[in-house]
């Protein structure tokens, strides 16, 4: 498996959008270097997270994930595009999260409402895989052959 690109939304260290560009690295083995604070584990998180629902070390749900520095209108979501035997595949995963009602209430404030973790698998054909987060977990382990723990153990 190669990562492709990363986009974290309101993830971990980050606040706001980042988008992370793995295509420019042509070597099989790279390092993710910086210094101590910068935000390397939320990357390995983000990608855990979006291929299984869970953070790198297992120790934070989804849902913990969510930036303290992000404004209350950002989404919290990764989405992570990968090679995996010469196909490309997207997956766009949103942890359980509470967001601002649309609508104001008498007294002009919002109330929290919660949304339920969503996850779409984009499939090399450009299908959308057809199922909710469970069946995409499943797919996923089907298609890379390793469970959450396997992944981080070999590829972390």
């Amino acid at each position: 498996m190669k990562p492709v690109s990363l986009i974290m939304s309101a993830f971990g260290s980050y606040g706001g959008v980042e988008t992370i560009d793995f295509s420019k690295m042509d070597h099989g083995v790279f390092l993710i270097t910086g210094d101590t604070g910068a935000g390397k584990t939320t990357i390995f998180d983000g990608i855990t997270f979006a291929l299984y629902g869970e953070t790198s070390g297992g120790k934070r749900e989804g849902e913990m994930m969510r930036s303290q520095y992000a404004s209350e209108d950002t989404p919290t979501f990764v989405d992570f595009t990968f090679r995996y035997k010469g196909e490309h595949y997207r997956v766009i995963r949103y942890p359980r999260q509470f967001r601002a009602s649309k609508r104001r209430n008498k007294d002009g404030t919002r109330t929290l409402v919660e949304e339920a973790p969503k996850a779409e698998l984009i499939l090399p054909d450009q299908s959308v895989f057809p199922g909710k987060v469970r069946e995409v977990n499943q797919k996923l382990i089907s298609i890379l052959g390793l469970d959450g723990n396997q992944f981080t153990q070999i590829a972390m």
